[in-house]
């Protein structure tokens, strides 16, 4: 009778192992809490920009093309593109690396170029023309984080 009592306690113990011997899985980190935001199994998307639409203040706004006057003739910008007229700006790339939009008087702008003359709160619009250019003169506007 000795014999049964101490199989009953190895197969318990051995029961015991195998239930206590489960994997156990750390909860996984609560990504909202750190800005992001949980989009589906194994998606993390960011929060949205805040700053799209934030005033960056008043900045001076003159106008360029791609003529020997305004930038040496140059057919491309500084980041390889091809100017836009509605779409590129010269900015301060210190200020506003390329691919940044802004908006500005209801126009949104992508900086893609760079000039010698564009350093802090100063902006260049391209223009298809010199003329175009020469028109929209130098003024102060409001200008908007857009991206």
């Amino acid at each position: 009778m000795r014999k049964y009592p101490k199989m009953m306690l190895a197969g318990l113990a051995l029961i015991s192992g195998l239930l206590f011997s489960l994997p156990v899985y750390a909860a996984e980190p609560d990504l909202t809490d750190s800005g992001y935001v949980a989009a589906g199994p194994g998606v993390v998307q960011e929060d949205e920009d805040t700053t799209s639409g934030m005033s960056l203040g008043a900045f001076t706004i003159t106008g360029y093309c791609n003529c020997d006057s305004c930038s040496g003739g140059h057919n491309l910008t500084y980041s390889g593109t091809v100017p836009k007229a509605n779409h590129t700006i010269s900015a301060d790339l210190n200020l506003f690396p390329i691919g940044t939009q802004l908006l500005i008087n209801g126009t949104v702008y992508t900086v893609e170029d760079m000039g010698s003359s564009v350093n802090g709160k100063k902006i260049d619009i391209y223009y298809d023309s010199h003329e175009e250019a020469l028109a929209a003169g130098t003024y102060t506007a409001e200008v908007f984080r857009w991206d």
